[in-house]
């Protein structure tokens, strides 16, 4: 569905001037309906790759296409294909608008009437298992879990391919996290989408994600399906992730 081809992101640094390769030479292919799972520490350039994708920024080598029937640049895909929710959802919410508000307004964009829009924003307030009672309450009345499922409602709204998360259970305690992976795995069933899951979080993968690629200092250390990729990694970072779980 969605090919990375030997992408890199470089940035030039005038002061010094070195070069740093946030992202480097990094090839990857998500398929229709998969968790695909990109994990890596802090400054890995995993966030980097997610943004190169959605198209918030341009690489400065290789290509992200768009394949349904054809190979389609990324720049020109309908931007509702793919969505993204970012690891903090405040900031993408006003904090001065109602939930109602922030869910339907990507369909008010598209020029639905607004009552058909906030209808539309209380289905998907279901979806992601929160009542009716939310539409009228401002992000400051919800709680971190809260305000994700909303984030994530609203990038439903467009009816996406492919759903970026970013991080998004972070933040969140172990009971809450589990439940926004359930969501989510429950999601990408229900909706036929795939899902780019951003984590920092090997333990959180396994019975989510179907593929998983580790990332390292901007460059992909070792890609393969999950179950395998858990029981016998091949790449000493990957190894060194998986011990570490046993010693935390």
């Amino acid at each position: 569905m969605l090919r990375v081809e030997k992408v890199s992101k470089h940035y030039a640094n005038s002061v010094k001037g070195q070069i740093t390769k946030a992202v480097d030479d990094v090839s990857l292919t998500l398929r229709q309906n998969e968790i695909f799972a990109l994990i890596g520490e802090s400054g890995s350039g995993k966030s980097t790759l997610a943004e190169l994708i959605v198209g918030l920024q341009q690489p400065t080598s290789g290509s992200i296409t768009w394949a349904e029937h054809l190979q389609v640049p990324i720049t020109d895909r309908p931007a509702s294909f793919i969505q993204l929710v970012f690891q903090n959802p405040d900031r993408s919410m006003n904090p001065y608008w109602r939930v109602k508000d922030i869910i339907s307004e990507p369909l008010r964009l598209s020029k639905y009437p607004k009552k058909k829009a906030y209808s539309k924003a209380e289905e998907l307030l279901e979806k992601v298992m929160l009542s009716a009672d939310f539409m009228d309450r401002y992000p400051a009345e919800c709680s971190g879990g809260q305000k994700q499922r909303i984030a994530v409602a609203r990038a439903l709204s467009m009816s996406p391919s492919l759903l970026v998360a970013d991080e998004i259970t972070s933040a969140l305690d172990p009971t809450i996290e589990n439940e926004m992976l359930q969501l989510l795995l429950s999601l990408k069933r229900s909706e036929g989408m795939s899902i780019l899951y951003i984590t920092h979080r090997l333990d959180t993968i396994s019975g989510f994600a179907d593929h998983v690629a580790v990332m390292k200092n901007g460059v992909i250390q070792e890609a393969g399906d999950t179950k395998t990729m858990l029981s016998d990694p091949k790449s000493d970072y990957t190894k060194a992730l998986l011990r570490s779980l046993y010693y935390t």
